[in-house]
């Protein structure tokens, strides 16, 4: 993992630890507030809307957590590969929509990058079949392309 990947992972360790003390600091004002004073009653549903909106607020950290985590591992399982930008944008697309047809993942590649022939999406999915990275499967709508799982790798 490069040191900006490791920071940025800290640091969205600490932010959702932060909100998690937040929501802990509210859930236990909740506890000490009586339920017999109107005005603490309204205070209570805010509260409860304010925690509500924390923890939604998490919801991005966990899906970043999740990116860097199979960026890690994909590095790890294969340390011998150095990756072209498009060849990163082919992975990106992959693990944000799983299953692809070449012309999707070239529409994807297109996105985040600008430009991106069909052919040289291709030629690179290919070269990452050949390596094992990715696989071809024929999903009844034709044929589609998604990382081999982890578990099939290390057989």
């Amino acid at each position: 993992m490069s040191a900006e990947d490791k920071h940025l992972e800290n640091r969205m360790t600490e932010l959702e630890d932060k909100i998690n003390y937040v929501i802990l600091q509210i859930n236990n004002l909740q506890h000490k507030v009586s339920d017999s004073n109107p005005e603490l009653k309204q205070m209570m549903g805010l509260l409860k809307i304010l925690t509500t909106s924390l923890q939604v607020t998490k919801a991005p950290f966990a899906v970043l957590s999740q990116a860097l985590s199979l960026k890690e591992r994909l590095v790890e399982r294969f340390p011998h590969l150095k990756y072209d930008d498009i060849s990163k944008s082919i992975l990106a697309a992959l693990e944000r929509k799983e299953r692809l047809n070449i012309s999707q993942l070239t529409d994807q590649v297109r996105k985040e990058r600008g430009s991106a022939s069909r052919r040289i999406v291709r030629e690179r999915v290919d070269r990452m079949i050949e390596e094992g990275i990715i696989q071809e499967i024929d999903s009844g709508y034709g044929r589609q392309i998604e990382i081999v799982p982890l578990e099939e790798k290390e057989e």
